[in-house]
Formats: C-alpha cells, sequence, structure tokens
C-alpha cells in the first residue's frame, strides 16, 4: 500500500511539472539558440503563452501572461548583425518608442551594474521604468530590461503591469545569455 501510494504521489508530481511548463514556439527556440540564450521557465505553474497586442512599435517574439498575478511578459530578440557599438542607443531610442508621449509621465533609466550583468552573462544592460503607450499596451507600467552581448545581439524582456508585486522581481532571470563556460 505504501509503494502505491508513493507511486502515485510521483506520478501526480510529474504530471504537475509537465503541465507547468510554458511551450516556447519553435521561432522563439530558435532565436535563442542562435543568440546563445537560455529561457528560465517559472516554476510555478502560474503563466501561459498569450498573444501580444498588434502595434507597429516592437514585435515581440514570445509572451506569457501571469495567470493569477496581473502581470505579462514580452521578449524580443535582435540577433546581432553587425557588430553593434551603441547598445545604449538602441535601449533608449526603444524605451522612448514605447513609452506614452503624455505630459505628466516619468522614464526612469538604470545602467546595469558588472555584478547585475554577470547574473545574465551580458556585456551591457539597462533598466527602464516608465508607462507604455496605449497602442502598445493597456497596462499602466512597464519594466524593460535590455541585455547585450557582443557577437549575440540585443534582448528586450518587458514586464507589464498594473500594480508592482513581487512578481516582477521573482520573475527578472526569467531570459539570460548561456554562460562562456558552458558553450
Amino acid at each position: 500500500m505504501k509503494n502505491i501510494l508513493s507511486f502515485i504521489s510521483i506520478l501526480i508530481f510529474f504530471s504537475v511539472s509537465i503541465n507547468a511548463q510554458v511551450k516556447l514556439s519553435d521561432d522563439f527556440q530558435e532565436k535563442m539558440e542562435t543568440m546563445q540564450l537560455e529561457f528560465l521557465q517559472p516554476l510555478e505553474a502560474r503563466y501561459k503563452k498569450t498573444r501580444t497586442k498588434k502595434n507597429i512599435i516592437l514585435k515581440s517574439d514570445f509572451a506569457i501572461k501571469a495567470k493569477k498575478a496581473d502581470m505579462e511578459i514580452q521578449f524580443a530578440l535582435k540577433p546581432e548583425a553587425i557588430p553593434n557599438q551603441f547598445p545604449h542607443m538602441q535601449a533608449t531610442s526603444m524605451a522612448v518608442s514605447i513609452a506614452t508621449n503624455e505630459q505628466d509621465t516619468k522614464m526612469v533609466m538604470h545602467e546595469m551594474s558588472k555584478k547585475d550583468l554577470t547574473e545574465y552573462n551580458a556585456d551591457w544592460g539597462l533598466i527602464t521604468f516608465f508607462t507604455p503607450k496605449d497602442l502598445f499596451s493597456t497596462k499602466k507600467h512597464c519594466k524593460m530590461l535590455s541585455l547585450y552581448k557582443e557577437g549575440e545581439g540585443m534582448v528586450y524582456v518587458l514586464f507589464l503591469f498594473d500594480e508592482a508585486t513581487e512578481e516582477v522581481d521573482l520573475q527578472k532571470y526569467c531570459l539570460k545569455y548561456i554562460s562562456d563556460e558552458v558553450k
């Protein structure tokens, strides 16, 4: 009887773990391989694949939405065709394009430290907080993570939400470059 209960427990655990996985699109997986990126699945079964709002500003490659928390995460991958000597200008331009033009809104940019960049295996990074244009999202706030690695390209991870919760920080490492030691 004890063995049967143990077997059933293990079976339930693995079936819940398999269902918790977000199915990545083939295009997104191919771009991740090209750019040497790794997607770290949310451990909880709280996310599902979602469609993004059609817009002319940014074509996201993939997006997930929290089932319970009020948050959507969009991913835009820009493989490097030629070396980019100005990732800071590219990231700033992207943020300004997505952010609203309303007069009373603010934009805050924070260049990432070398210590923070090691967590992502990136050469350069910027975190930008702003209110997105209605054309881009109906959410009130956006935390945009811009990461660049020479030879691989630029990554944008957009955390869109109405109220800031711990969920934004829990998913901050959901996408990163693969370490050079692992390649």
